[in-house]
């Protein structure tokens, strides 16, 4: 049987946003709480609720809108005073990579938007930098079926 759509979307989220310069070529991963401090820098993805749920009668599909957390670690630079430029790059390369080309994901999503952000700079004794983006995922799939969207 086939991946359900939702699983097909989040593949599709982690093979766009794997690779990206601003974490130097690493892959992304699927809802790791454990990141390697070692290996920075990380991203990781969490599929969170599915925001909104409409039915279409019309065309008999869930009109689905889901959250997907986008987090993020780094080495911050050494000098605080470049922390917040050091993460609004970053920002803008994830904003960047996740919403521009191919919002549809291959035809699996109706729109792939960016819906907003969390900063965390170090805390004393700390070096690392975190970036978190929320991005909402609206797709479709068929009434009671959601591994079939026959509209797609």
């Amino acid at each position: 049987m086939a991946a359900p759509i939702r699983e097909q979307i989040l593949e599709a989220l982690v093979a766009k946003l794997s690779g990206q310069p601003a974490f130097s070529g690493h892959a992304a991963q699927r809802a790791n709480s454990e990141l390697d401090i070692t290996e920075l820098p990380a991203i990781s993805l969490w599929d969170g609720s599915d925001a909104s749920v409409e039915t279409d009668q019309r065309y008999g599909q869930a009109v689905v809108t889901t959250q997907v957390g986008v987090e993020t670690v780094h080495q911050a630079n050494v000098d605080y005073a470049t922390w917040s430029a050091q993460a609004n790059t970053v920002l803008a390369e994830l904003i960047s990579a996740a919403t521009g080309g191919d919002r549809t994901l291959d035809g699996l999503a109706d729109d792939v938007r960016y819906a907003g952000t969390t900063l965390y700079y170090p805390e004393p004794g700390s070096d690392i930098l975190g970036i978190d983006l929320v991005l909402e995922v609206r797709w479709r799939h068929d009434l009671g079926d959601p591994f079939t969207n026959s509209m797609g």
